[in-house]
């Protein structure tokens, strides 16, 4: 089997991960041509006994030895692919094909890295594989690359909810030719085989099919929930990203989704996506590993040595969630409590060191800051009941620093006990900004009843609540 391998518009999409990238790591080659494998499976429609495994390649133009041919030269590889089972080694199957490089090529351009990406479909027996690819190059037998891994290939002939295996790309299209690479179900699914988002790539787009959903025509909650989450490879979450509802058009469909993963510090992830039926409330889910690689970080590294929260122990991580709580947002809060301790700690380092204002330097002068302002509000005004922290005064203390004024009205027989603070050219805010807190039951705790600043409480008509 031949097939001509011409380079077109998208590779430029992943330019900057190439094979030399990295060293050797999970699904790179080893050998003198180096390449990256990744594997998908899917449900086989047609046939209940295998499995449709798709194989998706990436290497580079640079890494086969071109030969002239008229005016132009050209080069050429083979694919050879093993699936050997495990449990009976007798029992293999092999796939090989050939793949020329003829795209007009000058001989200037024999050494650049283009990217070459290309898939190939097999049906293969649900079972434990030892799958094994070798690449030969045609012009020069001496050079190959070679690649083996145990994987499983998974059986989907059941009637439960299931979820394919995900396939990690670059881009998905609308349209797209059946016959042609890459096209899936009326889109063109572009493929990552390397597996590495950062810079180039800051959306992480995947596409996955769900199976056996609970579907009636014209039936009630004709509807399934995808939700997406982000975890390292000790399973402690990262992110969770908004889910998304989808009408059923069958008992399958196809999940087509890209995630923003720009803010994502380098290393290694699991992207989880999870699938409920609304018509029977099943829950069936997969995973997939995949890397965030930018220049300059480490992809195997996510704590710093002199990390700030390397020796956080559990007390410490409460106080860090109290934090969490006020300068954070809803689903940070939510994400770290589920956390265990050392997935607290990495969480805590990436939050705030996207908010280091001066990165450069060793100390987060924001962390120290708020730190403080925690510790102030606890002290200031805390009561028997109450930590400073959790009062209305302790909340705005904590968000916007100590006042540059403070007005109390403690003690006018006409009106119940109230202050008033003053800050100065907040930056988002009123040059002036206000705030009003009262003591409206006469119980020793201030409530906040207006403020001017964005965002916060407004009652204009605050005045007339203090009064007796």
């Amino acid at each position: 089997m031949q097939f001509f391998l011409k380079i077109t518009f998208y590779f430029i999409l992943i330019a900057g991960i190439g094979c030399n990238t990295l060293e050797a790591k999970d699904n790179q080659s080893e050998g003198t041509i180096k390449f990256y494998t990744d594997v998908t499976c899917f449900k086989m429609l047609s046939d209940q006994g295998v499995t449709y495994t798709q194989l998706h390649f990436f290497s580079e133009r640079n890494q086969f030895t071109f030969a002239p041919k008229d005016t132009v030269f050209i080069a050429g590889f083979t694919v050879r692919v093993t699936f050997t089972d495990v449990s009976d080694p007798k029992s293999i199957f092999e796939k090989q094909w050939t793949m020329n490089i003829d795209d007009n090529i000058t001989a200037d351009d024999t050494a650049k890295n283009i990217p070459i990406i290309f898939e190939n479909s097999f049906a293969v027996k649900p079972g434990k594989y030892k799958l094994t690819i070798l690449i030969e190059d045609e012009n020069d037998k001496t050079k190959t690359g070679n690649y083996s891994e145990e994987m499983d290939i998974p059986d989907y002939a059941g009637k439960q909810l299931n979820v394919s295996q995900i396939e990690l790309a670059t881009q998905a299209l609308k349209g797209g030719n059946n016959d042609d690479m890459f096209v899936k179900n009326g889109y063109t699914i572009f493929p990552n085989p390397t597996k590495f988002y950062g810079s180039n790539l800051p959306r992480l787009t995947f596409y996955s099919e769900v199976y056996n959903l609970d579907f009636e025509e014209g039936g009630a909650n004709n509807s399934y929930v995808a939700d997406f989450t982000l975890t390292d490879e000790a399973g402690s979450v990262i992110k969770e990203f908004p889910s998304k509802t989808f009408n059923k058009a069958g008992k399958t469909a196809i999940i087509i989704h890209s995630l923003n993963i720009i803010s994502i510090q380098s290393g290694r992830y699991n992207l989880i996506v999870r699938v409920t039926d609304k018509s029977n409330k099943k829950i069936a889910q997969s995973k997939k590993l995949f890397a965030i690689y930018r220049d300059g970080e480490s992809i195997y590294e996510t704590q710093a040595e002199d990390s700030f929260f390397k020796d956080l122990d559990a007390q410490g991580a409460v106080r860090a969630g109290n934090i969490l709580t006020v300068f954070g947002r809803a689903d940070d809060s939510k994400i770290y409590s589920q956390l265990e301790l050392e997935g607290k700690k990495k969480f805590l380092d990436r939050f705030w060191k996207e908010r280091d204002p001066s990165p450069g330097t060793k100390s987060n002068e924001l962390l120290m800051d708020y730190y403080k302002r925690y510790e102030d509000a606890n002290m200031k005004f805390s009561t028997p009941n109450r930590e400073g922290w959790k009062t209305d005064l302790g909340r705005v203390y904590m968000v916007y620093g100590p006042p540059a004024q403070i007005e109390k009205h403690e003690f006018e027989s006409d009106k119940r006990p109230y202050q008033l603070w003053y800050y100065f050219q907040l930056k988002g805010q009123p040059a002036q900004t206000i705030f009003v807190f009262a003591d409206l039951a006469e119980s020793g705790i201030q409530q906040l009843l207006h403020s001017n600043a964005r965002g916060e409480l407004s009652d204009t008509r605050w005045q007339e609540r203090v009064a007796k």
